[in-house]
């Protein structure tokens, strides 16, 4: 992020207790997918995940996408890997479609008035999800997104996880669209070669869900 701007203060207080998006005995749907034994590296992955709904810079709605943070090994204090998913287009079932270190990815608040994040690769590659829950519950939801966001920014010992609310000046901005390219969710456009070979490093372990 340009400019070194503090992160505001996450609604409801960042220092609050997070909880996971759905009870702890009742798994989220990426979960659920997970176990459902065609990915056995990351069965035992914890993850705290919400469903989204992809949308351009100006508010338009693309598709469907559910995205989940995981820690890879129980020695963690923090995730350290980032999950996304969509709809199948022959059957509507969930699909995994990628899974990136957190160390390549840079996540902004991009709008929290629309409850918007901001996904951005190292490439420059970006895309904007908006929380797609019951309204009784999104303003609480996003909240823990935004506190969860707050813990990786500034209690990762090395700070080498770049979480932030996106509030560049205008000028900055510009330059940084003129970087970017706005990303579609979609199998086969979600891995770059660059995470490929880490991805297959990693040696996932039973965990709990890092005291969230």
């Amino acid at each position: 992020m340009k400019g070194g701007r503090d992160l505001k203060a996450a609604r409801g207080g960042a220092d609050r207790p997070l909880a996971p998006a759905y009870a702890p005995c009742r798994p989220g749907r990426l979960q659920r997918h997970l176990l459902s034994g065609e990915f056995d590296q990351l069965r035992d992955f914890p993850i705290f995940e919400s469903n989204f709904v992809q949308v351009t810079r100006f508010g338009e709605v693309a598709n469907k996408v559910t995205m989940g943070v995981a820690a890879s090994s129980p020695a963690l204090e923090l995730p350290d890997l980032l999950l996304l998913a969509g709809p199948d287009k022959e059957n509507g079932h969930l699909q995994l479609l990628g899974l990136f270190p957190l160390q390549f990815v840079q996540l902004f608040v991009h709008d929290e008035s629309r409850q918007q994040l901001k996904v951005k690769f190292r490439t420059g590659r970006a895309f904007y999800l908006q929380l797609r829950s019951p309204p009784e519950t999104r303003d609480c939801e996003f909240g823990r997104w935004v506190r969860l966001l707050y813990r990786l920014r500034f209690h990762s010992p090395t700070c080498a996880v770049p979480f932030t609310h996106e509030d560049t000046a205008p000028e900055e901005e510009e330059e940084e669209e003129e970087e970017e390219e706005e990303e579609e969710v979609k199998e086969g456009q979600l891995q770059p070669p660059e995470f490929q070979a880490t991805e297959a490093r990693l040696d996932p372990q039973v965990s709990e869900l890092w005291g969230l």
